[in-house]
């Protein structure tokens, strides 16, 4: 076999596995988003306020947060496909345990199971991509795999929404397991014969030092946690009560907007990420923060269904651009080290986005005055005000940290140690 030969089988294999990868990504943003969908349910069967509903909504962030750091050291160093196989079972287990939970706290445990399973595809899908693709192309890729996981959140949405109302929600789960499983045995048959071992042979802990010692690191982790955990907890969780409490939505319409929100995001990763391939990462980044203003704006004045709709586009147009920030990092770190210097970015996603979404019901509680609906709260428009407080300061500290990046942050990759 010739090198160009070797070359384009290697690329065609990158191809397939950043594919199933980015699957596996995309269901892991179905399982993010699902409680929206099953939100009233919860709060009858476990009795639950907005405080507890979004602490088990957010059980999922913490654990996938906490998987970031040690996964991306893990895949600077072994096989991501390997791991990406074994993290697909082990969320598959957590959404059995979930959905057959007896009470709150099994729920809990199964629920973060799940994102600690699942938070291994999105760095597991831009570490292939890193070892097998263009690297002029990255932001490009790295859209497309947000790209997959918005389209996953689609699908948790109005779609789950009518698997839930067919199969209950515990059913519903039951299925997202068997998917789960599908997932892994897919990546297990795809992955090469010869284990693709790591990059790197530098001790983690000088990595990790290099990483967490730049300046850029820290504003890239400002500028994620600033601009897509808001965007979550509306989509993956108070977005479908808010349109169905405030606008008198029917459950399926709220479905729709919050899957328009979704699409939008889908849409502005790969546009975003192609952008800045061309006019650079900053300029993405702090046009994105912007954009998200204008949307969190409008919608905090309570429009017309129309503009309504037209701000989620926005919004989600906005939040594609978040993947700016991961290209960036790719670029300052090369390849030696990519994996690590994206779960750390990645983890401020995950651990504000849990934040946020337990900050937001406890807002809610402090404005809700006793209704009940089937045994769920209904919170009045006066309520929502103190959501939009958060919502609007997010991407204000997002447009001061994309102005603070250096002006040389597209001039190429670096390594680690460089």
């Amino acid at each position: 076999m010739t090198p160009a030969d070797k070359a384009s089988r290697n690329t065609r294999l990158g191809w397939l596995l950043w594919a199933l990868a980015a699957l596996f990504y995309a269901y892991g943003f179905l399982q993010r988003v699902a409680p929206a969908v099953i939100a009233s349910e919860l709060m009858r069967d476990f009795a639950l306020g907005g405080a507890l509903l979004g602490t088990l909504s957010a059980a999922y962030f913490y654990a996938y947060a906490a998987v970031q750091i040690p996964a991306g050291l893990f895949m600077d160093r072994v096989d991501p496909a390997r791991l990406l196989a074994a993290a697909a079972l082990f969320a598959a287990v957590g959404a059995v345990i979930f959905g057959l939970a007896p009470v709150y706290a099994v729920a809990v445990l199964g629920r973060a199971m799940i994102g600690a399973g699942v938070g291994v595809a999105y760095i597991g899908s831009l570490k292939i991509a890193a070892h097998y693709l263009p690297p002029r192309r990255f932001g490009l890729v790295a859209g497309f795999t947000l790209t997959a996981g918005t389209l996953g959140a689609v699908l948790g949405q109005a779609p789950l929404a009518l698997l839930v109302a067919a199969a209950g929600w515990r059913g519903t789960l039951l299925i997202t397991a068997a998917a789960a499983l599908v997932i892994a045995l897919l990546i297990g048959l795809a992955r090469p014969r010869r284990a693709v071992g790591g990059s790197t042979r530098t001790p983690a802990a000088t990595v990790l030092l290099v990483i967490l010692r730049r300046r850029e690191t820290w504003l890239l982790v400002g500028i994620t946690g600033a601009l897509g955990p808001p965007i979550l907890a509306f989509a993956g969780l108070w977005g479908v009560p808010f349109l169905e409490q405030v606008y008198g939505f029917p459950a399926a319409s709220a479905g729709l907007f919050t899957s328009l929100l979704l699409l939008a995001w889908a849409a502005g990763g790969p546009l975003s990420g192609a952008l800045s391939d061309t006019i650079g990462r900053r300029p993405v980044l702090l046009g994105g923060a912007v954009l998200q203003l204008a949307g969190w704006t409008v919608i905090a004045m309570l429009p017309p269904p129309l503009l309504l709709a037209a701000a989620l586009i926005v919004l989600g147009l906005g939040g594609g651009t978040m993947v700016v920030a991961f290209a960036l990092a790719r670029d300052r770190f090369g390849g030696t080290a990519a994996a690590t210097a994206l779960g750390i970015v990645n983890s401020a996603v995950l651990l504000v986005g849990a934040g946020i979404q337990t900050l937001l019901g406890l807002l809610l509680d402090l404005g809700w005055q006793g209704e009940l609906k089937a045994g769920a709260r209904i919170y009045p428009e006066p309520a929502w005000r103190f959501v939009w407080w958060v919502t609007l300061a997010a991407p204000l500290l997002g447009v001061l940290l994309a102005w603070l990046l250096p002006r040389h942050g597209d001039a190429g990759p670096r390594r680690a140690g460089g």
